[in-house]
C-alpha cells in the first residue's frame, strides 16, 4: 500500500475556520492599540514642541509662540519666533486625533515662562473609549501630563 504525505482538505478548512476566528479576535484589540498611540503620539508631539519653544525663548531672550494653525488646534500648530515673521516649524495631528482647547496661543516669555498662567490642552481620539491626556502649563512654563481615563467623553 502507497502512502500519501499531505493535508486533507478538511483539515485545511478547519485550519483556515481557528485562524479567522483568530483573527477576528484580534483585530478590534489591534485597533484600539493603534488609537491609544495615536494620541500618545500627539500628546508626545505637543509637549515637544511647547518644549522646545520654552528653551528657544530663553535662549534667544526673545518670544516665542506656540499657536494653533487657522486658529483651531484641530488643525495642527507652529512655532512662531519673535524674530522671525514665518512660522519656523510646523506639526499636524495622528489621524482621528481633537485637540480640545481654550487657548488661543502659548507665548514664552524670555525667562521661559508664559504670559498667562493655568492653561489646559486636552487631546482625545475620536474613539470615546480611548484614554485622552490633558497637557497643563503652568505659570513657569513647565508641561505636564495626565491621563484622562475613560476617554474625553463627548
Amino acid at each position: 500500500m502507497r502512502s500519501v504525505k499531505g493535508f486533507t482538505i478538511l483539515e485545511l478548512m478547519i485550519t483556515l475556520v481557528v485562524a479567522a476566528i483568530v483573527l477576528s479576535l484580534a483585530v478590534p484589540s489591534f485597533q484600539r492599540t493603534i488609537a491609544n498611540n495615536a494620541v500618545r503620539s500627539t500628546t508626545s508631539d505637543l509637549v515637544s514642541a511647547l518644549n522646545a519653544a520654552r528653551a528657544e525663548s530663553m535662549s534667544s531672550r526673545s518670544l516665542v509662540t506656540v499657536s494653533p494653525v487657522g486658529g483651531d488646534w484641530g488643525n495642527g500648530w507652529t512655532i512662531v519666533h519673535q524674530s522671525s515673521v514665518n512660522s519656523d516649524d510646523a506639526y499636524q495631528l495622528a489621524d482621528k486625533v481633537r485637540i480640545r482647547s481654550d487657548i488661543a496661543s502659548v507665548i514664552y516669555r524670555p525667562e521661559g515662562g508664559l504670559t498667562a498662567a493655568g492653561s489646559n490642552i486636552t487631546i482625545c481620539h475620536e474613539d470615546a473609549t480611548v484614554d485622552g491626556r490633558r497637557i497643563t502649563l503652568s505659570f513657569l512654563g513647565r508641561a505636564t501630563v495626565e491621563q484622562i481615563a475613560g476617554g474625553c467623553g463627548a
